[in-house]
């Protein structure tokens, strides 16, 4: 599998370094939880996956954390405060089983029009397979 992802990676010119620990990426979900809460979701998910892949950031410490959000542009005493005190719990609870109610069990995950489901580390034609299904479908005056 790592293989495949080493792959995949290169074809896309990403920076994917392997750890040597499996890490509990909880607190990082509600960090993202806390960048969507103030308009920074975007910017924090791809500056989490960068200092992860990129080995730059430990997205289990609070401090990295906190760093990785500045640098987003979010307040630092608050989302401390919401990483400490897990201020978004129930939402990941929440999260996760809504995404297991309908099959989610892999990361990562990709959802495209709400209906077709795309599990685990997938080449970029099963990607644009879906895609190319919902310009059909839609160009056919469907869903």
């Amino acid at each position: 599998m790592r293989s495949r992802l080493d792959d995949i990676a290169d074809e896309v010119g990403l920076v994917m370094k392997q750890r040597d620990v499996l890490i509990n990426s909880r607190k990082a979900l509600g960090a993202a939880e806390f960048a969507r809460e103030h308009g920074k979701f975007e910017e924090m998910h791809r500056a989490l996956f960068k200092a992860h892949w990129e080995l730059t950031g430990k997205l289990e410490d609070v401090d990295d954390l906190v760093r990785i959000g500045t640098e987003v542009g979010l307040d630092p005493v608050e989302l401390r405060k919401a990483i400490e005190e897990g201020r978004y719990e129930q939402v990941l609870d929440e999260n996760r089983r809504l995404a297991e109610s309908v099959g989610i069990n892999a990361i990562p995950a990709h959802i495209f029009g709400r209906r077709y489901l795309v599990l685990g580390a997938q080449p970029y034609e099963a990607f644009t397979q879906v895609i190319d299904k919902l310009r059909e479908e839609s160009a056919a005056g469907g869903k």
